[in-house]
């Protein structure tokens, strides 16, 4: 089997159907592997480094220099499932991650079994305001240049009103010795390619998916709940779940409550599918009578 050029850890059950994870802006494979290791044991399960994130580095690699767009990433990601041989798998996203999957889905909307969301924006609709997005996070980390300030930039960060459920939580200092790790150079080289200002809105586009879209929102996050709103009127068949008392990072903080509903998700469809087994083998037994 072909090596991945992004860093990836798999577990699970290689004859099942695939679930690929995707982590946020400065998080890594290790942020969303509780999820995949509860799943494990009815799914392949995929966790992946995006560009400039563990050990998916753009110094260590020619491929991931080569990436100019955010479509490249996720066509990137593509690749790299080809080269694990995986043809079809649900996919989870958070924030950033969620961005990349709604690209991934919709370059290889037949691939796609479900799309599972988690505080993830669709883009900026508008071409002017996306152009001040991309260069605002191009301005993102222009003061931090050591190790130092990079835990002062995240313990402001974490202050912002996206994260006000993690305050003074043993959730909060985790995340913030994981950040830590980061290296400032590629976070910035990551944001060239993966800002929100940086691809067009998704919403349009997914406004009819030939594939279950689910969206996770914290009751507490004020931004993403209005997201979640507007998008029920853009696709109607959107499932949004809002979390109580959580806020942007729902997965860190209350991953117990996101493993549930993805564990409800795979009983549905086995369920499903059951169903389809049991209405064809009548269907076939009525037509050789």
């Amino acid at each position: 089997m072909a090596a991945t050029v992004l860093n990836c850890e798999e577990s699970g059950r290689p004859e099942q159907g695939g679930f690929v994870f995707l982590h946020g802006f400065m998080g890594n494979r290790r942020s969303l592997q509780p999820l995949a290791a509860a799943l494990a044991g009815t799914r392949r399960c995929m966790v992946f480094d995006l560009p400039g994130h563990g050990g998916s580095l753009f110094r260590r690699s020619d491929s991931l220099r080569a990436l100019k767009t955010f479509e490249d990433a996720a066509g990137l990601i593509l690749r790299d499932l080809d080269a694990l041989g995986v043809r079809r798998f649900s996919l989870y996203g958070y924030s950033m991650g969620g961005r990349i999957a709604q690209n991934v889905a919709l370059l290889a909307p037949d691939r796609i079994e479900r799309l599972v969301l988690e505080s993830a924006s669709f883009g900026v609709a508008d071409p002017e305001e996306r152009r001040r997005r991309y260069l605002r996070d191009l301005e993102l980390l222009a003061d931090v240049r050591t190790q130092k300030d990079l835990a002062a930039f995240l313990e402001g960060w974490y202050r912002l009103p996206l994260f006000r459920t993690l305050q003074g939580t043993p959730s909060l200092q985790r995340i913030l010795r994981e950040r830590r790790e980061n290296d400032v150079e590629e976070l910035r080289q990551a944001l060239k390619i993966l800002s929100v200002g940086n691809h067009p809105c998704f919403a349009e586009r997914l406004a009819d998916p030939p594939f279950p879209l689910f969206y996770f929102c914290g009751e507490r996050d004020d931004a993403y709940v209005g997201t979640a709103e507007a998008i029920r009127r853009e696709i109607p068949t959107i499932r949004v779940t809002v979390v109580p008392d959580a806020s942007h990072d729902i997965h860190s903080q209350f991953p117990e409550r996101i493993i549930t509903a993805l564990r409800q998700m795979i009983l549905e469809e086995n369920r499903e599918k059951n169903i389809e087994a049991v209405s064809g083998n009548r269907e076939k037994s009525r037509n050789e009578c």
